[in-house]
């Protein structure tokens, strides 16, 4: 026992001798890489008040922790004494530091601040042996702080790893014209405003001036030192409101009036302003005879002083009173803008929260009463046909605490499956809350697109999160900005000719994603459809029956199948998608579902019919889970399957009824470089559903005399590979 004491004793002198005599090496590296860490991170901080102010803010803030932290520890020392106090104090001055700049940088200001440390140890140690001459352990940690430098700057400048998805263009022929290419008119750019804004010389220097508007009733005020710093900046409040806008539209006298659409951005720190960066769809859309005015919200962004609650609210209400604003020029003779716009044909498009936003309006169009306050009266009636939501978010403000349903609009949603803001597809459960009356002829739709990310839908914004959050992202696994906003113009400009302008062959880009192949990529895009026309036959929402289909009468059957069960789509995050599907697995050739359609379902069908249904393949890890192997060669690649449409009288398993439909692969989204953070936003894949089509017509070429109203059955075979798991969704037919 006494040998072991005197051993620990021993260690602990030579431990403590050796930090003394290396102690002012330590200093040195210490101040030295945590002044030009707080220096050149200072560069990314912005608050919109200057350059030279943000960097005075975040070192000043370092120096004062940095002081504060030396003189608090050194007087600690001072009581305790015996031990190297200034080595001591520099390193708690340090941690301070790191604490206090990361109030304003955030975490990974910290995790970073603490690997600097950790190689300003290093550095400082192999310095104290290198001049000590001590060359064994010199050769030890300068080979180890070498390396840890090393890899520190690489995970800086290198971008991650690639994803599994092609991002190739096809040759496809197709008679339709690109949607996104521009059109013949000559655009004109003007901005209409308060003629007074501080910060903005195109909102002083205006076409058309604008009154201001009273939105407090539509959000929480700001308070204390956020009210006060909002209005210093702005140079207004939330009582005196302006009604800002960018606006793109045709020089061409011909073709009035043109149909409006109406973009708002999302929350973005107000002072790095969003409202122009959807120049892109504004001249595109402009030039093929739309009106389209990019809608300034700024004001009610977050700033670094706070946010303003009921923020959607208010966003929603102020789409509202634009249109107020364009149906006043529209209705004023005096007005440069009389009878230029077509107020019976409306589009709202939101990115963010701007997207929830332009769901909520729909809904205050309709209503008579604010919902969570009414004594607000809401006197809105415009002809809203068309609302598109880029990666919208979801349930930040619930009007009278309930999610937002909407019937008879149209919907397009997109949403990009490397999103690091709104890492859950949001929009989907929107999507599932849009349903069609008889009477009402449109659909909707959604995108999800491998690749793309948040801030890419905004060319003013690009990325999701700033430096040096950016640093840590698989940047490699996102697409060039250039070709995520083209494939955001090729569906949003097909969506408005659709919609809008009556082009109903642009229906057809949503129904079949090939169309759009010689165009952009479409490997990386997961895409659903659903039109009024659609005669659902399981969906799978109604019951906890695995053998009943949604209309009455219909029968679900399972044959070999290793797994066969109901469930309800997952987000990345593990909450649910809110919509109900069938998880289908077999292990050999010999495994099929059978749907048996209800009596009289098949009445109206004829060789126009379309059998629709979504699927998609689960992700490897569900493989894993369920014990059942990739299928041998097709590792991110579709897996065929059989289907087959039977009528009365005709063979169970006649070869020439079946078609080979190929079930896209569930890729994997890696968000980070690290997969330890990625577990903090749940699975790196969401299962976004593909809607398939099978039109009828192809039973005639074997079956020239077929009866249609006979068809009784669907049936996928699962014969084509010797094992496989898919999740199958809204089987019906399209008349």
């Amino acid at each position: 026992m006494d040998k072991l004491k005197q051993l620990y004793n021993n260690s602990i002198e030579k431990a403590s001798g050796f930090m003394r005599e290396s102690s002012r090496y330590l200093v040195i590296s210490l101040i030295l890489y945590i002044s030009i860490f707080v220096i050149v991170l200072s560069y990314f901080f912005f608050t919109g008040a200057g350059k030279w102010f943000d960097i005075l803010l975040i070192v000043g803030t370092g120096l004062l922790a940095l002081v504060l932290g030396l003189g608090i520890t050194l007087v600690l020392l001072n009581i305790l004494g015996g031990l190297p106090r200034i080595l001591v104090a520099v390193m708690v001055a340090c941690i301070v530091v790191i604490y206090s700049v990361g109030a304003f940088m955030g975490p990974f200001f910290r995790l970073m601040g603490f690997t600097i440390l950790v190689l300003s140890v290093f550095l400082g140690v192999t310095a104290f042996l290198f001049r000590n001459k001590k060359k064994a352990f010199f050769v030890f940690f300068g080979f180890i702080t070498l390396g840890l430098h090393v890899a520190a700057a690489y995970l800086v400048v290198t971008d991650g790893k690639e994803g599994p998805w092609s991002l190739e263009i096809e040759n496809n022929a197709t008679a339709l014209p690109n949607p996104a290419d521009s059109g013949d008119a000559k655009v004109q750019y003007f901005t209409y405003g308060s003629g007074k804004d501080e910060r903005r010389e195109e909102y002083r220097n205006v076409k058309f001036e604008s009154h201001s508007v009273n939105m407090s009733s539509f959000v929480a005020q700001p308070k204390g030192l956020n009210k006060w710093y909002r209005e210093w900046f702005w140079g207004f409040d939330l009582y005196n409101a302006p009604l800002n806008g960018r606006v793109w539209m045709p020089e061409n006298e011909e073709e009035e009036p043109y149909p409006l659409v109406l973009i708002v951005h999302g929350n973005h720190n107000m002072a790095d302003f969003s409202d122009d960066g959807y120049a892109y769809l504004g001249e595109m859309l402009a030039s093929k005879g739309y009106i389209v005015a990019s809608v300034d919200q700024n004001f009610i962004n977050s700033g670094k002083t706070g946010h303003i609650g009921w923020d959607n609210a208010g966003r929603a209400w102020l789409l509202l009173k634009h249109l107020e604003l364009w149906q006043s020029w529209n209705e004023n003779k005096t007005h440069a803008l009389f009878n230029k716009v077509d107020m019976d044909n409306i589009a709202l498009i939101g990115h963010s929260r701007g997207g929830e936003a332009v769901s909520t309006a729909q809904l205050f169009n309709e209503l008579d009463r604010f919902p969570n306050n009414a004594k607000v009266s809401l006197n809105f009636d415009f002809s809203i046909k068309s609302l598109i939501g880029l990666s919208p978010g979801d349930g930040r403000f619930k009007p009278g605490d309930q999610p937002v349903s909407l019937q008879d609009v149209n919907y397009l949603t997109l949403q990009g499956g490397n999103d690091t803001d709104h890492t859950n597809y949001l929009g989907m459960r929107q999507f599932q809350r849009i349903s069609f009356t008889d009477d009402f002829d449109g659909f909707k739709s959604s995108i999800y697109i491998n690749g793309a990310n948040h801030g890419q839908f905004n060319s003013d914004w690009e990325v999701d999160q700033p430096s040096p959050y950016w640093w840590f992202m698989n940047r490699k696994e996102i697409m060039a900005p250039d070709m995520q906003r083209e494939i955001t113009k090729v569906y949003v400009s097909s969506f408005l000719d659709a919609t809008l302008k009556g082009k109903r062959e642009y229906r057809e880009v949503f129904s079949n994603k090939e169309i759009a192949s010689s165009w952009i990529p479409t490997d990386p895009l997961r895409m659903r459809f659903e039109d009024r026309d659609f005669q659902s036959i399981a969906t799978f929402e109604e019951d906890a029956d695995v053998t009943k289909t949604t209309q009455d009468g219909g029968r679900l059957h399972g044959n070999n199948l290793r797994v066969w069960k109901e469930i309800n789509l997952l987000q990345r995050n593990k909450e649910q998608q809110n919509n109900q599907v069938v998880k289908l697995g077999w292990t050999n050739k010999n495994s099929r579902y059978t749907i048996t359609l209800p009596e009289g379902a098949a009445d109206n069908f004829s060789e126009e019919t379309v059998l629709r249904f979504d699927a998609v393949q689960a992700h490897p890890t569900r493989y894993d889970f369920y014990s059942i192997d990739l299928p041998e060669g097709y590792e991110d690649k579709a897996v065929p399957i059989s289907v087959s449409v039977k009528a009365k009288g005709m063979a169970d398993f006649d070869g020439r009824v079946r078609k080979t439909i190929y079930i896209e692969p569930t890729y994997t989204t890696t968000l980070y470089r690290f997969d330890w953070w990625n577990e903090r936003y749940g699975n790196q894949y969401e299962q976004m559903l593909q809607t398939y089509g099978i039109p009828l017509d192809y039973l005639k070429e074997n079956f020239p005399d077929i009866d249609y109203s006979q068809i009784e059955e669907v049936t996928f075979e699962f014969n084509q590979t010797e094992s496989g798991l898919i999740f199958l969704d809204n089987i019906g037919f399209n008349n």
